[in-house]
């Protein structure tokens, strides 16, 4: 047997023990189009591996970042079926002690046929990850972070959003099932922690679609700046502020929070703080 062969044999080897000791409710496919187990349906719930580097980027980086990076590059599969099922088929009790009775010799047989194997995880999505990469602190790095994240269109995020289109965490003040008052309840209760009143000057950082800095305006009185570097979201949010009659009352602004001017009485940055970088927060604050 070639080296692919060997590899493969001793992949099947260790996900046969594997189905067997967690008990498994789903199969393998690997890169040569075999199923483990050898009877599992095509048509059934399974992890496909695209290619012998799959392996060889867990063992080198046993990490979760190695995991989605694969999957978002397309190299492990959910295959009939989604996250939810493969949640639902998850093994019933502790997989670590479950995991001991998996033979050592077994998973040392893929260690060392897969180390050494041609490949990673990282190549192809090298440009969407790394604090280093991704969170210099630059104006234009910024504004390309964000532009990837959130300028695919409006659309897609009223998919799944409230009719404000906040984007962060909901505040549900007792038990209920309406998203909308639950947003409307969260930016209040940013308002009131704030103690915005008649007169401030509130800024936003990261203002999104709009929806806080238009709350504090219209219901507290203040006078509202909102920065943010997606230009779907700005376009949106001057459409709302027009609709509302609040054009002298909000200010929107596209550039990056580094580049703000003047002088604020309250500041807020909701959910925006995971874009910074450690870094950059000595600046950002």
């Amino acid at each position: 047997m070639d080296s692919n062969d060997k590899r493969l044999a001793a992949l099947r080897r260790l996900l046969v023990e594997a189905h067997e000791k967690l008990g498994l409710k789903l199969g393998f496919r690997l890169w040569d189009g075999s199923m483990v187990p050898a009877s599992w349906p095509t048509d059934g719930l399974a992890i496909g591996i695209a290619d012998a580097g799959v392996m060889a980027a867990l063992i080198r980086k046993p990490k979760l970042d190695t995991l989605l990076n694969l999957h978002v590059a397309d190299r492990i599969a959910i295959l009939n079926g989604s996250i939810f099922d493969l949640a639902t088929a998850r093994p019933e009790g502790k997989v670590g002690k479950l995991a001991r009775n998996i033979p050592k010799s077994a998973v040392f047989d893929v260690v060392r046929r897969f180390l050494f194997a041609p490949g990673t995880a990282e190549a192809a999505v090298s440009h969407r990850k790394g604090d280093e990469i991704a969170r210099d602190g630059a104006p234009a790095t910024n504004k390309a972070n964000i532009a990837y994240h959130y300028d695919v269109s409006n659309d897609f995020y009223r998919l799944f959003l409230d009719e404000e289109m906040v984007y962060t965490c909901a505040y549900f003040t007792e038990d209920h099932g309406d998203l909308e008052r639950a947003q409307r309840d969260k930016l209040d209760m940013i308002c009131r922690k704030l103690r915005l009143q008649p007169g401030d000057r509130f800024l936003d950082i990261g203002c999104g679609w709009g929806a806080l800095v238009c709350h504090a305006a219209r219901y507290y009185g203040v006078e509202a700046h909102g920065v943010t570097l997606a230009e779907e979201q700005l376009a949106l949010a001057r459409e709302k502020v027009e609709r509302l009659g609040l054009q002298g009352k909000v200010t929107l602004h596209l550039k990056d929070f580094t580049q703000m001017e003047g002088e604020f009485d309250k500041v807020s940055s909701i959910g925006m703080f995971e874009h910074v970088g450690i870094r950059n927060h000595p600046s950002y604050f």
